[in-house]
């Protein structure tokens, strides 16, 4: 067994509450994964308004306290929206570094790992550093390109990183985009492990006749999803084809989009669905005609690292139609599982959807596509081979995988 006998923690600053939950579900999916007889997972995450540490799956959740409850939101929104939006969560930004780096000693004391996963790198191995060094715990890098696109923006972020780079063991991307990122910082290797799906694909569901048909977008409701794109084009769009559109997800810009809606005179083809729960949302990808993901390089420079939804509305048999941005050009292979769109271009997303309601046949084919390629480039199976081999290689241990099992880390 790769990993028998050893203990790992896992920093993060998103990770569900419950099964049930969302928020950083694709964290604890990986968890779930690699969880085996003999292998121990603990993690380190922030609580959210007071919330207390807890047990899910059978694995200790540490939430570090670092502000006053009704500040502890830092990063419920995305905290580079919110430090732009309300400056004064600098100040809670600094406390939930220094606070969660005594925190994470504490726990790294009594837990005593064997490795220290670090999520979004920035600021988390701010806060791990002084375990990893006094403790001499091996750190893997885990890279999700928020952090790096901020060290774009802000020079002081580059300079921390490419200082802490070098400590660590091993360093990850979840996409080819990422690693482009990387590269501008260090020069040592960086193996790219993407994620899989979070939720159980379910069979797609005829819709009666006479509905409309259905997209769907599922995500934050801030800048970067880019969702007012997709509300600009569906005037465009109803002008050809009656339409209704799901909204999944809550965020920052909710008012702002609402309002939109109503300015465009939309309320009665856009549903607002909010949060809903992995049941629900499964029910939803099944439901759907297309998928679309109109992000885009939002004004801090930020925008998707990967694109787990599109994951999983291809694994629904799905086309999917999405900005070419960010590590969603890993995912699209354009033309073949879904069209590939410029950012901020609604009369041209208008087309897309346009073109995939008029033909439905190329549209099902597209999503047959998606869903054989998602099993073999974005399967759990795979993804779980090249975190036992990466965190074996962080810990010094040779691979137990025999060399035709052995995977390529840049997939």
């Amino acid at each position: 067994m790769v990993l028998q006998n050893k203990h790992l923690l896992v920093i993060s600053s998103v990770y569900p509450e419950t099964a049930d939950a969302n928020h950083g579900a694709f964290v604890r999916e990986a968890i779930v994964r690699l969880q085996q007889p003999g292998v121990r997972f603990t993690v380190f995450a922030p609580a959210y308004e007071g919330s207390k540490s807890h047990i899910l799956d059978g694995v200790k959740v540490y939430r570090f306290r670092y502000c006053l409850k009704r500040f502890e939101n830092l990063v419920r929104d995305g905290a580079p929206t919110k430090l732009k939006r309300q400056p004064l969560y600098l100040f809670v930004a600094a406390l939930y570094i220094l606070l969660g780096a005594c925190q994470l000693f504490w726990v790294c004391c009594k837990e005593k790992p064997d490795l220290l996963q670090v999520h979004w790198p920035f600021p988390h191995g701010l806060m791990a550093l002084p375990a990893s060094k006094l403790l001499n715990i091996p750190m893997v890098f885990s890279f999700h390109g928020a952090e790096l696109l901020l060290a774009n923006r802000f020079g002081f972020v580059a300079h921390i990183l490419r200082w802490m780079l070098p400590m660590s063991a091993i360093v990850t991307a979840n996409s080819s985009f990422t690693q482009g990122l990387i590269r501008k910082l260090y020069d040592g290797p960086v193996n790219i492990i993407p994620y899989g799906m979070t939720i159980q694909a379910k069979p797609s569901k005829c819709r009666p006749t006479g509905t409309d048909p259905r997209l769907l977008f599922v995500g934050r409701l801030d800048e970067r999803k880019g969702l007012r794109y997709l509300l600009e084009a569906l005037p465009t769009v109803l002008m050809h084809q009656p339409v209704r559109l799901r909204i999944v997800g809550k965020g920052i810009l909710e008012p702002e989009i609402k309002a939109q809606c109503k300015a465009l005179d939309l309320e009665n083809v856009v549903d607002f669905l909010g949060f809903v729960t992995k049941e629900e949302l499964a029910d939803e990808y099944a439901a759907c005609d297309i998928f679309v993901l109109p992000a885009i390089v939002d004004s801090k420079g930020d925008t998707e690292g990967l694109g787990i939804v599109i994951i999983e509305a291809l694994a629904h048999e799905k086309p999917v139609i999405a900005s070419a941005v960010g590590g969603i050009v890993d995912v699209i292979r354009s033309r073949e599982t879904g069209l590939l769109v410029p950012e901020k271009a609604p009369s041209v997303l208008a087309q897309a959807i346009i073109e995939l309601l008029l033909n439905p046949e190329t549209a099902r084919e597209m999503g047959r596509r998606g869903f054989q390629d998602v099993q073999s480039r974005f399967s759990w199976s795979q993804i779980t081979l090249l975190w036992q081999q990466t965190f074996s290689e962080a810990l010094g241990m040779s691979t137990a995988l025999n060399p035709e099992e052995r995977l390529k880390p840049n997939l």
